[in-house]
């Protein structure tokens, strides 16, 4: 198991479904604690010989058995208050020949810490979850002992409703649209404009400390004919606005439900927040300028702010670099130039080393500042780039089935962290990628399998819409609440209208804020990735 795997248990987000009542322990298992493996016969096998515990090796001589060596299994091993998010759990102490040194206390298999005594409070947990604990003691030498037998907790308090209003946002991308030939008037002919409630416009540019237009001839100056323009009627020469902002405002017109976001940043673009950054309110105010242009004014309803890793430094890092905190200084000074009630997102990856953008910043400090989050719940695994990996591997998994070179990357992981963070399940939007991810070289349809590297893609290597996956790799299997298809030695990951369907229901349990597609231009031309989504969170 990898570190990050590890990091996913150590959250309470893979769990054995083993129930308890909410607060009540269970009776302590025969078994021992998640991870540590039982012998045929007798008690389970020592912590110390299932493997070199972090506090090292066992010493054991040749004189006496191994047995003999080791520290007891603690006993009485109970909790002693449980909330929504903390467990307090308490055991009798051990006694050795050399001394106890400490105690490693285990949830569902993995270290939540050591302690001198014979206490140890859990925190930052889910409500409503189960979890399994035990505890070993190290003595003086350094040995662990025998595992205690393992008891189950169940956090108490309730998940969240949905809102009676969830979030249906789909995603349009300004570069390369055109090349796509698709327009805004596509949302309005496939339907996908009559199910959204919000529609996010992206990419703007953050450069020289503010936000920018990234594309100024497609975002204001390219004309329209009426064939491709929204309202039927062509762009005149002489008039103020044109390109994809004109368009927006027409989309409005007849869709006046949708409300609109401008996102800046985004995949690849989000290095200019560091220098943004060194001055939050200039930065945030720049940014509510740009949106209120009198030439668009009206047109965007709030902002999105897509910086990828906003915990991560790339370009001259110095001593004051983006750190876990940048992300709340950022929010708090768009919602002073903003005001209480303009939207706010932030859109946050998921993709590839979750540790990078998840794990170290701080999203509860930055929460109520925003209105939501925007969660990239997928390319958990991609075949190229930064974060490749060479197994075929179900990019954008709901929960977690374990395939080979499997890290823990999933939506349910992803979002469960965030809520035992201390974030609010109605401030998190589920993402649903348009896209599939494919390998090549793959000869067994097995999730997991070895490939020689990414499938060709129309637009890209390894990346197809789903538009065209669906007829190029027929045959849709469901692996871990998404979709794949093997298709001669082409592997390729994806969702479909059935998992679209799953993922909205998933939403739906965990009381989420609603969902959004990740790319419009991705879906078909007739929206079956949107009607299933809007469908399931009508």
């Amino acid at each position: 198991m990898t570190v990050l795997r590890a990091l996913a248990v150590s959250m309470g987000l893979l769990t054995a479904g083993l129930a308890a009542a909410p607060g009540v322990q269970a009776s302590p298992s025969t078994a021992p604690a998640p991870g540590v493996p039982a012998s045929p016969s007798g008690p389970p096998v020592p912590a110390a010989q299932a493997s070199p515990p972090p506090d090292g090796p066992s010493t054991a001589t040749a004189s006496r058995s191994p047995a003999d060596q080791l520290p007891p299994a603690p006993a009485g091993l109970r909790a002693v208050a449980v909330t929504d998010t903390t467990v307090t759990l308490s055991w009798s102490p051990s006694t050795a020949e050399s001394g106890i040194a400490h105690y490693r206390v285990l949830r569902d298999g993995s270290t939540q810490g050591r302690v001198t005594g014979t206490t140890f409070t859990d925190t930052r947990l889910n409500v409503a979850t189960d979890h399994h604990y035990s505890v070993v003691a190290v003595d003086n030498r350094g040995i662990s002992g025998y595992a205690s037998p393992a008891i189950v907790v169940r956090t108490t308090g309730t998940i969240p409703p949905m809102p009676a209003h969830p979030v249906r946002m789909g995603v349009f991308h300004e570069n390369g649209s055109h090349q796509r030939d698709f327009h805004l008037k596509n949302l309005v002919t496939s339907g996908t404009a009559a199910g959204l409630t919000h529609l996010t416009y992206a990419f703007g540019t953050v450069r020289d400390g503010g936000c920018a237009v990234t594309d100024t001839y497609s975002a204001l100056e390219r004309a329209y004919s009426a064939e491709l323009s929204v309202s039927g009627r062509a762009d005149t020469w002489d008039q103020p606005l044109r390109g994809y902002f004109h368009q927006l405002a027409e989309l409005k017109k007849r869709h006046p439900q949708i409300k609109i976001l401008w996102s800046f940043g985004g995949p690849g673009s989000s290095g200019g927040f560091e220098q943004a950054m060194r001055d939050p309110a200039a930065f945030a105010g720049s940014c509510a300028r740009l949106l209120d242009d009198p030439r668009w004014a009206g047109l965007f309803d709030g902002i999105d702010l897509a910086w990828q890793f906003p915990d991560e430094c790339y370009h001259n890092c110095t001593d004051t670099s983006p750190g876990p905190a940048s992300l709340t200084s950022m929010v708090q000074a768009f919602r002073t130039a903003f005001g209480p009630h303009r939207p706010i997102t932030v859109t946050s990856a998921g993709r590839g080393n979750l540790g990078a953008g998840l794990y170290r910043t701080d999203f509860a400090a930055a929460a109520p500042y925003v209105d939501w989050f925007h969660l990239g719940t997928y390319d958990y695994y991609t075949p190229v780039g930064t974060f490749r990996t060479p197994f075929a591997s179900p990019h954008a998994a709901l929960r977690d089935e374990t395939v080979e070179g499997d890290f823990g990357g999933n939506a349910h992981n992803h979002l469960r962290f965030l809520t035992a963070q201390g974030v609010h399940p109605n401030k998190l939007v589920l993402g649903i990628p348009t896209h599939a991810r494919g390998w090549a070289g793959v000869r067994t349809p097995e999730p997991g399998s070895h490939s020689y590297g990414p499938a060709a893609g129309t637009y890209e290597a390894g990346r197809e819409d789903y538009r065209l996956i669906r007829t190029r790799c027929p045959g849709p299997r469901t692996f871990s609440g998404t979709a794949y298809s093997h298709c001669g030695t082409d592997w390729w990951s994806y969702d479909t209208p059935a998992t679209v369907t799953g993922k909205t229901a998933y939403a739906r349990q965990y009381g989420l804020g609603g969902a959004y597609l990740s790319d419009l231009r991705g879906d078909t031309p007739d929206a079956e990735l949107m009607t299933a989504l809007h469908n399931g969170l009508r």
